[in-house]
């Protein structure tokens, strides 16, 4: 199954519905749909952009790690 959407459209399986034809309920639970489905892209950017910058903030503090603020290292077990 597949399901694809635009802002007046529903496509279900290959198959394309007019929105304004559904039921004024259909239409109803299709705009939740859409807002959903943009909450969704929104996060997913938000979430994208927050893994970016710590990595980012990782790398740039990895520049400035110095030997003598060393408390504890891994140690060599033979």
């Amino acid at each position: 199954m597949s399901y694809k959407m635009s802002s007046k459209t529903y496509t279900k399986d290959d198959v394309i519905y007019e929105v304004a034809m559904l039921s004024p309920e259909a239409q109803s639970i299709f705009g939740v749909l859409v807002a959903a489905k943009s909450n969704l892209d929104q996060a997913t950017l938000e979430e994208t952009l927050a893994r970016s910058a710590a990595l980012h903030l990782i790398t740039k503090l990895d520049e400035h790690l110095i030997d003598d603020a060393i408390i504890e290292s891994p140690t060599n077990e033979e």
